[in-house]
């Protein structure tokens, strides 16, 4: 299990290793936005405009983060749902509206700690830094959000599937 200091020593020190992780949080954004999108049509009415500015935020993202690789010179990927880890133990959990919101929660909340973690590192490029400070404000909405979405049931049900999660991912947050 990579803990995010040994994540964050592993970025610094190497150009690959940071482009790899930016790759993959572009794959991430995209996979993440269309997903959200996905969900508007089974959200209730009175939460409809929130997963729809969730959505919206989550292609920003993946645009900002488009940017990022494009001014390193890496070219834009390919975006699959192959090798998404994370939600193998979590989409058949994922029964109603509130389980799902509580699985946006602990996604969105995993996120938080390495975004943090990354934009408040000042050996990391300003661009970089900039950028995820910008995703990091919309990232503490959104896991709020899924919150208030959900109920503190779904959410402590869906807590050892997000684990689960996190090992599939090798992370230890």
């Amino acid at each position: 299990m990579t803990t995010t200091a040994e994540w964050m020593t592993k970025i610094k020190a190497s150009a690959d290793e940071l482009n790899h992780w930016l790759t993959r949080q572009y794959i991430g954004e995209c996979i993440a936005a269309r997903r959200i999108a996905d969900l508007v049509d089974k959200t209730p009415e009175k939460f409809q405009s929130t997963v729809e500015r969730i959505a919206v935020d989550e292609q920003n993202h993946a645009q900002w983060v488009g940017r990022l690789l494009v001014a390193r010179g890496l070219p834009l990927p390919e975006v699959t749902d192959l090798g998404v880890r994370y939600w193998q133990p979590i989409n058949d959990k994922m029964v109603d509206f509130e389980h799902t919101a509580a699985a946006g929660h602990h996604a969105e909340s995993m996120r938080l700690v390495r975004i943090e973690a990354l934009s408040q590192d000042h050996e990391i490029a300003a661009d970089i830094r900039s950028t995820f400070c910008a995703i990091l404000s919309d990232e503490r909405f959104h896991a709020k959000a899924f919150a208030a979405m959900s109920t503190p049931e779904a959410i402590a049900e869906m807590a050892p599937h997000h684990q689960a999660g996190l090992a599939m991912l090798g992370l230890e947050i």
